[in-house]
């Protein structure tokens, strides 16, 4: 009864196919005898909860509680709260039944994913001229173009001060030379699974640098890595992977898995695969894994989804990993409870990982990463679906980890890094995030782990996926539509 099943999307969605097509009185009737038979020792012969599982009523869900939420967590289970998994017992027709039984928040219908991505990637009203000068408290920036020609520009990652290395997210790794972007892509680079859905948010998506590369030559890349058989209902099972190799005459060579998920664990779904990477003062690499769009796994210490990995370079694993040693759980585990963080950086000063994560509508979160702790996605959450309904009452819990400062409405938080260089000398220790909603860099002062003050000052023409400080000092940001590098410098301090 406990045996997890392999991927949400070989239930929930079949689930769902009967649930439309079943008459709502025999699915009560089937349903009403299912769930004595297999729910009501848990959760109480009238849904009213027992000692062993909560009460089941639209005001005590605190995972969704749609028809296609209710579905999803039967077939699944959650095995580390004592919910077991029915998907390998029950047929999808028997969940269907359940899952129409219960109680079930309502909403208005839930917006089309293309109408809400066509919006999102509609040319805000107003953007900042490049180039251009723009005026902001501290200084007036001057913006300028350092690379054009792209395609989702997703990272930037500089070798030395005359080399960088960019993303782009259909797979392409390219160089830029003295500012000239090379019209090759380098050879060889790991395939990468791209949906062709425009919702798709899968590809070649992060670069980091080893610690030591200099010495190694070690370059890491996240990216989206299908499985060759195709899920139950025809969907191409993908998750984010990690692998390292180097670049020699052009090629990605020496390639080495750093990290990859079992099978069982790869989704049919194409977006929240997390991705950004950041090492931390000893030289461990942190990398993001997004919750899949299975929101209640997010929190399960045997699911790579919906958290934060910490590893050693070459993929082993620390021996100071806070569920290193724990039954049931993946030792590569950091933090949980993480709906789809896009934006990692370490502290300068103090050596504290911080991340941006994207909360539902409403709720993005900026906080600072702490081992084994529980981020509460989604128990705990300050937005909700975006068709309107409660994804769970909670904003607070025990045990829960509250984040530094969150955006309600969601700005579509992405990239973040830390200004410490010398062209802007006003912001160094403060945050730079970008903002893909309102295509927008932010400039966050700080006060220890409490935001002070935050100043709009870029309005990008695209969406801005990362801000990355340059050895020059300059603030280079990534975006697409158009695919460009945008490089912005000091003019002049403004003084008061």
């Amino acid at each position: 009864m406990i045996a997890f099943r392999s991927r949400v999307a070989a239930g929930a969605a079949a689930v769902l196919a009967v649930l439309a097509a079943c008459a709502p009185a025999a699915a009560q009737s089937d349903g009403a005898a299912l769930y004595q038979r297999n729910c009501a020792s848990c959760h109480g012969a009238h849904r009213q909860g027992t000692g062993l599982g909560p009460a089941l009523a639209q005001r005590t869900y605190r995972y969704g509680g749609t028809r296609e939420d209710l579905a999803r967590i039967i077939a699944n289970g959650m095995v580390s709260r004592g919910m077991p998994a029915f998907g390998d017992t029950l047929s999808a027709g028997e969940i269907a039944a359940i899952a129409a039984f219960l109680p079930a928040r309502q909403g208005e219908p839930q917006p089309d994913p293309e109408e809400l991505q066509a919006a999102a990637n509609a040319a805000p009203r107003e953007f900042d001229a490049v180039p251009g000068v723009v005026d902001t408290l501290d200084y007036a920036v001057r913006a300028e173009v350092f690379a054009d020609g792209l395609e989702t520009v997703w990272a930037l990652a500089f070798l030395d001060a005359d080399t960088a290395l960019v993303s782009e997210r259909p797979g392409r790794l390219r160089v830029i030379r003295n500012g000239v972007l090379d019209p090759r892509p380098v050879r060889g680079t790991p395939q990468v699974h791209v949906s062709a859905h425009p919702w798709n948010q899968g590809g070649l998506l992060d670069i980091a640098l080893d610690p030591d590369h200099r010495e190694n030559g070690w370059i890491y890349l996240s990216y989206s890595h299908r499985l060759e058989a195709a899920g139950a209902e025809g969907e191409v099972p993908a998750m984010t992977r990690v692998v390292r190799g180097r670049i020699r005459d052009h090629a990605w060579v020496d390639q080495q898995v750093v990290f990859e998920a079992e099978p069982a664990a790869y989704e049919g779904k194409f977006w929240h695969y997390g991705g950004r990477m950041a090492f931390d003062r000893e030289g461990r690499l942190y990398f993001s894994i997004g919750d899949r769009g299975v929101q209640e796994l997010a929190r399960e210490p045997g699911r790579p989804t919906g958290k934060i990995h910490r590893l050693m370079p070459d993929g082993s694993v620390p021996p100071a990993n806070p569920l290193r040693g724990r039954e049931g759980a993946l030792a590569s585990i950091y933090s949980l409870g993480h709906r789809n963080p896009q934006g990692m950086a370490r502290e300068p000063a103090t050596g504290r990982i911080w991340a941006t994560e994207h909360g539902p509508r409403g709720g993005d979160e900026l906080n600072i990463i702490e081992a084994g702790a529980d981020y509460g996605w989604p128990v705990v959450t300050h937005g909700i679906n975006y068709d309107g309904t409660p994804i769970t009452p909670e904003t607070r819990a025990a045990g829960v980890a509250q984040p530094v400062y969150y955006w309600r409405p969601s700005i579509g938080v992405s990239g973040l890094s830390f200004y410490d260089g010398s062209q802007f000398p006003l912001w160094r220790g403060k945050l730079l995030v970008t903002g893909l909603a309102p295509r927008e860099l932010r400039l966050l002062t700080l006060d220890g782990g409490r935001v002070q003050h935050e100043e709009v000052v870029f309005r990008a023409e695209g969406r801005p996926y990362e801000p990355v400080v340059g050895p020059d000092g300059a603030v280079y940001l990534v975006t697409d539509d158009p695919g460009r590098i945008v490089r912005l410098t000091a003019q002049r301090e403004r003084r008061l």
